[in-house]
């Protein structure tokens, strides 16, 4: 590694200029030929920095103070915001979080994918930015909750967080201080009064709910929705109902087309597509999820689930298939699972992402293809108000054979 620059060593103080967004929510700045990475600054901002951690391309800074501070500079809502680093945005008025998030997905979109000017509309603000989290998970040390904070690497007792339902933080209040002998604790409510799911099992406290609920029933749009403990749910129901709404439009299959819901989960897309479709085809690699699932689709006979990796199983399927909606982890599709789409071919492809890095990867495979995909659009989502993280829903049209590739 080449020493630093003069004045540019760790622990020295020095002014810098922020100029762009990180994807993990820090500001952007430059000493000599590297990029400084500011958390709680803004673009616009002047600030006053400590070097904190130097590599070969980059500098890692600790702000200790905002020289000429940006208009959208907001006071943080929570005491912990700068210990906890759980969120990165606070700082930021709300509008202008959706503005930074709108130019990171473009900016990953670029970089991992190459699209020189991606089709990305602005973002879909929260109309609730706060308490929107049904399901926490805490590390407990000395039978306090808290999180580990992400560099330093250290325990944060944190007694209620303003991103939480206000049902999860009446839970953590009776719970903080008394959980002696645990280490974990996730908690998740739903919408309903009294829905409520603890886990693991603790020992009886006077005043705290029970716990040990293997599953806990929550509610999208009107339908119920059973969930086990090792399940995925999406942690904001009300911006889930929005983008439920986004692929039920996106996929424009008509009344009678087949449609495969890749990574299915407990069936959420599956079952809100069916009165909209013809047939929906599910495939999921969790047991307990597949069972959650075939609970959920009670009733509706067009609905079919298959239970194995979606690398496996998409490319068995027999044919024609009209949409696949994919909704993959954040480490994105195999390329196997991308092989067998446009196997198919479906004439849409609607691919949900909370990662915007593997999501460019993913949507340059499918339209590089002979014969491949048209990109139509990225809406942004915004899913976790105050954090870097944000959601998308990627819509592709089957490219005609004469077509130009983006």
């Amino acid at each position: 590694m080449p020493p630093p620059a003069p004045g540019h060593e760790v622990g020295q103080e020095v002014e810098v200029e922020i100029t762009e967004i990180a994807p993990k929510g820090d500001g952007i700045g430059q000493l000599g030929d590297k990029a400084v990475y500011a958390a709680g600054t803004i673009p616009g901002e002047r600030v006053r920095v400590r070097i904190r951690r130097h590599r070969r391309e980059w500098i890692a800074v600790d702000l200790l103070e905002v020289l000429r501070p940006s208009p959208d500079r907001s006071e943080p809502r929570c005491p912990l915001f700068e210990p906890c680093s759980g969120c990165q945005l606070q700082h930021v008025a709300y509008p202008r979080q959706l503005e930074l998030k709108h130019q990171i997905v473009r900016q990953r979109l670029r970089e991992h994918g190459g699209f020189t000017d991606p089709p990305v509309p602005p973002v879909l603000g929260a109309a609730e930015p706060w308490h929107y989290r049904n399901h926490a998970r805490f590390t407990v040390k000395d039978g306090e909750l808290g999180f580990v904070r992400h560099f330093r690497r250290e325990f944060l007792p944190v007694p209620r967080c303003p991103i939480m339902e206000p049902a999860i933080n009446e839970v953590m209040a009776s719970l903080h201080g008394r959980l002696h002998g645990a280490s974990q604790c996730n908690i998740r409510v739903g919408r309903s009064p009294g829905a409520l799911m603890i886990q693991p099992r603790l020992q009886p406290l006077e005043g705290a709910p029970p716990s040990g609920q293997a599953t806990l029933v929550d509610e999208l749009l009107g339908r119920p929705f059973r969930i086990s403990a090792a399940a995925f749910f999406q942690v904001n129901r009300a911006q889930a109902e929005r983008l439920i709404e986004l692929v039920r439009e996106r996929v424009d299959t008509g009344p009678r087309g087949v449609v495969v819901d890749a990574y299915a989960g407990v069936g959420t897309f599956a079952v809100l597509l069916s009165p909209r479709v013809g047939t929906v085809i599910a495939i999921e690699e969790s047991g307990p999820a597949v069972e959650d699932a075939r609970l959920n689709a009670e009733g509706l006979a067009n609905v079919e689930f298959r239970l194995g990796k979606t690398e496996e199983i998409l490319g068995q399927l027999p044919g024609p298939v009209d949409a696949i909606v994919l909704d993959p982890p954040r480490s994105g599709c195999r390329p196997e699972a991308l092989q067998a789409v446009l196997d198919h071919g479906p004439a849409r492809v609607v691919y949900v992402s909370c990662e915007p890095e593997t999501l460019a990867r993913d949507l340059r495979v499918l339209v590089d293809a002979t014969p491949g995909y048209e990109l139509l659009e990225v809406q942004p989502v915004d899913m976790f108000p105050q954090t870097h993280h944000i959601e998308c829903v990627a819509t592709l049209r089957r490219r005609e054979p004469d077509a130009p590739v983006m």
